[in-house]
């Protein structure tokens, strides 16, 4: 973008200009009040650019008494008042504009003019721009979308053409193409951080290989656009993938089902451990290990089945169903993608004798609760030479006599 000549502290008062409808807020971050940033897209006529303002200041040593959604509002007051079109905005990807205080700025933010009844609120921010410099860079958290591959053979779905999205979690929401809905995990999230992209290809992978498995999620295709930094329309650009589809299952998830005040069959419980469990054996045999096993990654599906969700191996993990050694492990500061297959396997199996624990809590002193518990904790002893393995605990599963609920 050309530069053009910036206008003076002066100035800004003196004529009034057009709302912020050139601006679309996207995700807002800071640290308890300290270097807030903001990404925006600026839409100018026909083209866009995406951008994150960065303001290398504490807010909550400059205004303490200010919370969480006052700040916000307060950097988003500030960022409706930079005039975009005085910035060499880089194209088709996404611009850092770093802010930082100065005594004096020999180059300040370039600022709109705006009335003063625009105002309705005294904002900080605004107070001191004369006093604000800014750089400007590519910035280096920038969301990455992985590119198409053409000789990937999986169905494909434009992300422009899914409809009624709802959402259920950062990354995960509910969608609808030609009136079937389905789950969409997407690229795109608030709380995105670099290599999250690597985590949704190892995920597409890993459904790709599992295709067809039973208890296992199922992948319905990729979801694809033209690249979302895209600034011209008219530009050439490769389709990238934005996220993917699986087969919806309306039914919730374990951990809900465990949470409900109600009674289950003791034979859908055993139903629910032996698909789980045997959904797990199916990726150990194969070489994958899951590495995020708890309640709230089993769905249940409309015939009351057990489905295995996020199966990358390379996600997220939660401490409470980690095993104790590799807890140790990660002390020594290496992640449980990184330890070795056994190492993996031992804490995917500790983890679903956890689950088993879970269970038997909401079957009470029957005979299956207590063989049921009793596998749970073979399974999670603490020293591992000392557990049984899955297979050992499928086969007493599959031995144990449930207690069916009646009425």
């Amino acid at each position: 973008m050309p530069v053009k000549s910036l206008p003076t502290s002066d100035e800004m008062v003196e004529k009034s200009v057009p709302p912020s409808h050139e601006l679309e807020f996207k995700t807002y971050r800071e640290w308890d009040g300290d270097r807030p940033s903001q990404t925006v897209i600026f839409h100018d006529g026909s083209s866009s650019w995406w951008i994150r303002v960065k303001i290398n200041l504490s807010l909550r040593e400059s205004m303490p008494r200010l919370g969480f959604f006052r700040r916000r509002e307060m950097v988003r007051g500030f960022i409706e008042a930079i005039d975009f079109r005085h910035l060499d905005l880089l194209d088709d990807t996404v611009t850092r504009i770093s802010l930082t205080l100065v005594e004096q700025s020999p180059k300040p933010i370039p600022t709109r003019r705006f009335r003063h009844e625009d105002q309705t609120k005294p904002n900080f921010l605004l107070s001191i721009a004369h006093r604000v410099s800014f750089q400007i860079d590519e910035d280096p958290e920038k969301m990455i979308y992985p590119i198409l591959d053409p000789a990937q053979d999986l169905p494909t779905f434009e992300a422009n053409l899914l409809e009624n999205e709802e959402f259920i979690t950062a990354a995960v929401s509910i969608v609808c193409f030609r009136q079937k809905r389905f789950a969409y995990k997407k690229v795109d999230r608030d709380l995105y951080i670099r290599g999250d992209e690597e985590n949704i290809v190892n995920e597409i992978t890993a459904l790709t290989y599992f295709r067809g498995q039973p208890n296992i999620a199922q992948l319905v295709g990729l979801v694809i656009s033209h690249h979302p930094y895209k600034t011209h329309p008219h530009t050439i650009s490769s389709m990238v993938i934005t996220g993917f589809l699986l087969e919806y299952h309306p039914n919730g998830s374990l951990e809900q089902v465990l949470a409900e005040n109600t009674d289950h069959d003791d034979s859908m419980l055993r139903r629910w451990a032996l698909q789980t469990g045997r959904a797990l054996e199916i990726m150990h045999t194969h070489g994958r290990t899951h590495l995020d096993i708890k309640p709230a990654n089993v769905v249940i599906d409309t015939n009351k089945n057990a489905i295995l969700i996020d199966i990358s191996g390379t996600g997220g993990y939660v401490w409470e169903w980690l095993s104790p050694e590799m807890i140790e492990t990660l002390q020594d500061d290496t992640l449980p993608m990184d330890a070795s297959f056994d190492q993996r396997v031992a804490t995917d199996c500790w983890a679903y004798g956890k689950i088993l624990l879970k269970m038997t809590k909401k079957i009470g002193a029957t005979s299956f609760g207590k063989g049921l518990q009793s596998i749970g904790e073979d399974m999670t002893k603490m020293e591992p030479k000392d557990r049984i393995s899955l297979s050992d605990a499928l086969e007493r599963i599959v031995g144990l006599e449930p207690r069916c609920i009646v009425g």
